[in-house]
């Protein structure tokens, strides 16, 4: 089998046999690779700064080399490309797919993936596919509280994911913001029975019960905005509690990205389509913004009794009451 680069996929005996002579590819050592202008590559990763030569350091933000020193497109290379881009784990989804479009255009010119002007390869767009749903994925947001006289005094009205603010995605580097019609396609389907609040998302990973369920969404300039009534269970009671006590200062969403991934201007990840799985009380906000509005209650005055009984049952558990 031909000698490959450190850190390059080796392709397969049959794979070599099945592109012939003229697709077996030349060793391209660190130093030949190292010595590449940055055309010769498909992707060059932000985070770097050009040397005396115009060529980007560190050079490993430099990848998938697929045209020599002359500045020729390299079949082998380039059908190695085409093999790597789709398990290039340590890319975003939007690298991928750039890295891809760009070898299939090349590839055109070619006779990696057929005869010359055209592509009829089965190379995908570059996304990871992976078996099974899309992961789920959590965000946490900020909560302003405030009471209301109307209704049955235990369902929760806010706004449960705010529109254009950008924030820092756990990890601690990529950015994004929710934007308009993100979820759309669910409210317009109606499927709104299967988002349940929960206590917390161990909770609805262990497939414990609710504490309430979602009785409308909808999309506003400013977010999406929710009611979720209570049930009468204890947690839930106990998370009434927190809520109205102000321990609860956040709500955060259990959600799975629709649709491919858009970049902004500024490089943050715009969530333009996404699936509402569940809902969760949370005293750890990541948006600086995202409100629950209002405690509905049919009974202000009873229900102010019972919250301050109840607020004298805990102090005095706590041998801090009269």
């Amino acid at each position: 089998m031909t000698t490959m680069p450190m850190g390059q996929m080796p392709m397969s005996e049959e794979d070599l046999k099945a592109m012939g002579a003229d697709m077996m590819r030349d060793v391209w050592d660190t130093a030949y690779v190292n010595d590449l202008p940055d055309s010769s590559f498909l992707l060059i990763l932000p985070g770097g700064r050009k040397d005396a030569d115009g060529k980007t350091v560190p050079r490993d933000l430099r990848k998938f080399p697929v045209k020599n020193a002359a500045g020729d497109v390299d079949n082998p290379h380039l059908a190695n490309a085409l093999a790597r881009i789709p398990q290039a784990t340590t890319l975003t989804p939007a690298q991928r797919m750039a890295s891809m479009d760009k070898a299939k255009a090349l590839a055109k010119g070619t006779n990696v993936s057929g005869a010359k002007g055209e592509y009829s390869g089965t190379a995908g767009s570059g996304r990871m596919r992976t078996p099974g749903p899309a992961p789920l994925e959590v965000r946490s947001f900020d909560v302003a509280l405030e009471v209301r006289d109307t209704a049955d005094g235990r369902t929760l009205l806010g706004r449960a994911v705010p529109y254009g603010e950008t924030i820092t995605m756990p990890g601690g580097e990529a950015k994004e913001r929710f934007v308009m019609g993100a979820f759309m396609r669910q409210i317009s389907a109606g499927q709104l029975a299967a988002v349940k609040l929960f206590e917390s998302h161990q909770a609805r990973m262990a497939g414990s019960q609710p504490i309430g369920r979602t009785a409308m969404l909808e999309e506003r300039q400013d977010g999406l905005h929710g009611a979720w009534p209570l049930y009468n269970t204890t947690k839930a009671n106990d998370a009434l509690e927190l809520v109205r006590s102000g321990e609860v200062t956040g709500l955060s969403i259990g959600f799975k990205v629709a649709g491919r991934p858009v970049v902004g201007a500024d490089g943050a990840y715009e969530r333009t389509a996404a699936h509402l799985d569940h809902v969760v009380l949370t005293h750890e906000p990541a948006y600086p913004t995202a409100t629950v509005t209002a405690i509905r209650s049919r009974h202000p005055i009873a229900g102010y009794r019972r919250h301050a009984a109840r607020q004298h049952q805990i102090l005095d558990s706590l041998g801090l009451g009269r």
